[in-house]
């Protein structure tokens, strides 16, 4: 029986073949990877890169957020002492601040020899949601607008990646990713468990009196989203919160921890309900789904988790970003 497995979200950019083989959405040189006696370390940056004349020094030609990676050209060895940033392309979107989600797309480069290490988003699938604020990436990010085009020079692990030595990076800021479904409430079967919502967004969830729960997985959109649909094997970022039918006890919930979480969409990741409610539907959707006990736990749930043996479960599902 599979169980549930939560996948976290990367935080800040990894070496970006990690990042490629857990989002499928990159692509990568095997010299990404560094040996022990490449990997310097230099303090993560925790507030905003000044502009500078290395990262001054490199020029970007292309379309913002296109498909086409955008060109990049600087001399061999560029170097700065402490990290860089600055803003080829000035965005017109909201500020992003700590806390906040993006979808960023972005190349990396070896500062040492301008040789690619790799690129997400822009022509090798879909950008990476990341979190804002913080150390490293995060806290370069949070001195963006939506909509920025960044180029930033400085040590791998300040800026929040493990390809060692000093790079070189472009990253588009696309999108600032909800917290919450923005999809156009639908009508909801009251024979199905229902939903209110917190004012941030947060679902709380009625089970129906007297009602027994459906005998097969039971999908129902609660908010109808207008993004891409998810198919089987795609990453996506999502907030849920889970109960038992029978009792209306929560036993698992992003909302309580306090963050989204990313899911691999997939059995081998997922009880089976789980994947069957989700793929399909569409980015910016909340979608509610009973799980009957074969497609869910069973007889063996995990020990400690608070699901009884054979329960029924219910999640609601608030489908922020595709990966």
């Amino acid at each position: 029986m599979k169980r549930l497995r939560l996948l976290p979200i990367a935080l800040v950019p990894a070496v970006v073949l990690g990042l490629a083989a857990c989002s499928g959405s990159g692509s990568s040189d095997s010299s990404a990877t560094p040996s022990a006696s490449s990997s310097a370390t230099a303090a993560a940056i925790t507030s905003c890169p000044d502009p500078g004349k290395a990262s001054k020094a490199i020029t970007v030609t292309g379309s913002f957020g296109g498909t086409t990676a955008p060109t990049v050209k600087f001399d061999k060895g560029l170097d700065a002492a402490k990290p860089q940033a600055s803003t080829v392309v000035q965005g017109k979107g909201k500020a992003l601040k700590d806390g906040d989600y993006a979808q960023v797309s972005y190349s990396v480069y070896q500062a040492s020899d301008a040789k690619k290490l790799g690129t997400v988003g822009f022509d090798q699938g879909n950008p990476q949601v990341l979190s804002v604020g913080g150390t490293g990436f995060g806290a370069l990010l949070a001195c963006a607008n939506v909509g920025d085009r960044i180029a930033a020079i400085g040590q791998s692990s300040a800026l929040g990646f493990n390809t060692g030595g000093e790079i070189v990076v472009v990253a588009d800021v696309v999108a600032q990713t909800p917290t919450k479904s923005n999809g156009a409430a639908q009508q909801q079967d009251p024979k199905l468990p229902t939903v209110k919502h917190k004012a941030d967004g947060e679902p709380e969830i009625t089970i129906p009196k007297g009602v027994a729960a459906p005998t097969k997985t039971t999908p129902e959109v609660i908010k109808q989203g207008t993004g891409a649909a998810i198919a089987d094997g795609d990453t996506a970022l999502v907030q849920y919160k889970g109960v038992v039918y029978s009792t209306g006890k929560e036993f698992d919930s992003s909302w309580s921890k306090g963050a989204p979480t990313t899911f691999t969409i997939s059995e081998g990741s997922l009880i089976k309900g789980f994947v069957t409610g989700l793929v399909g539907q569409k980015v910016g959707s909340q979608v509610l789904i009973v799980v009957t006990p074969e497609d869910g736990y069973g007889a063996n749930p995990t020990e400690g988790s608070g699901i009884p043996k054979n329960a029924t479960l219910v999640f609601v599902v608030d489908i922020l970003a595709k990966g």
